[in-house]
């Protein structure tokens, strides 16, 4: 398990929202300008390496963070003591903002990352004045709401191709949220992450991937890199049926 990093110990920056992700779909998305500004006195951004913990399970919740790149996985400790990957976090994506006084999981990046750290107390004191803020954390509420739909809707797949077709429109999606074409996409975590997300062994992750290289529905022209070549092929998958 990766070490939790000191977010509150680390040299930090003001963060200049209209220049990131969150701009696009995040938190700062669609906010007037004096809001936007309020908003950004009150952030900082931080740069933390791959396997650094944004926060762990049972942490005071203090803040709440918006990916403004790379990419992080959710992780919730089971009864035995595993852990299990819940879900994965993108640029825009809002992490940490719960109604619980402590976070129910752990976020962990998996990639190099910036986050744009807010204080909940601050945050949660402007959106009682601002009714864009207030608006736009209900949003993304609902998007989140919706991820853990989608995630429902994978593991229901009983193939291992249906759930792997499934997770890669995952990705494509949240790529096209950002404003990319979602065919060229960036998948830094590793087999097993995507294998234990989807309750899949490495092995089977590995096979579908083979599989789906050899049918033409991907290419992988390097490591961590991944271009969707048979669209309504994976989409079928994803639904259920065979690949056309």
């Amino acid at each position: 398990m990766a070490s939790p990093a000191p977010l509150a110990a680390r040299q930090t920056q003001a963060a200049f929202c209209g220049h990131c992700a969150g701009a696009m779909r995040g938190l700062c998305h669609g906010l007037e300008d004096e809001d936007q500004r309020a908003l950004s006195e009150a952030s900082s951004l931080v740069k933390l390496p791959a396997r650094s913990a944004v926060f762990r399970e049972g942490d005071e919740a203090n803040a709440v963070f918006t990916l403004a790149d790379g990419a992080a996985k959710l992780l919730r400790t089971l009864p035995d003591g595993r852990q299990q990957i819940i879900g994965f976090r993108f640029p825009g994506d809002l992490i940490g903002f719960t109604a619980r006084g402590r976070y129910p999981c752990d976020a962990e990046l998996v990639c190099e990352a910036t986050v744009c750290r807010v204080d909940r107390r601050k945050l949660e004191a402007m959106s009682r004045g601002c009714s864009g803020i207030s608006h736009r954390l209900l949003e993304l509420c609902a998007e989140d709401l919706a991820a853990a739909q989608e995630q429902l809707a994978a593991m229901a797949q009983r193939s291992a191709e249906g759930r792997v077709a499934a997770f890669l429109l995952l990705l494509r999606d949240a790529a096209r949220r950002n404003g990319a074409s979602g065919l060229d996409l960036a998948l830094p975590m590793t087999r097993a992450d995507i294998g234990d997300y989807l309750g899949l062994t490495i092995e089977s992750v590995s096979r579908v991937f083979a599989a789906f290289r050899r049918s033409g529905l991907l290419r992988e022209p390097s490591r961590g890199e991944v271009r969707l070549l048979g669209m309504p092929g994976l989409e079928a998958l994803a639904n259920g049926e065979g690949a056309h």
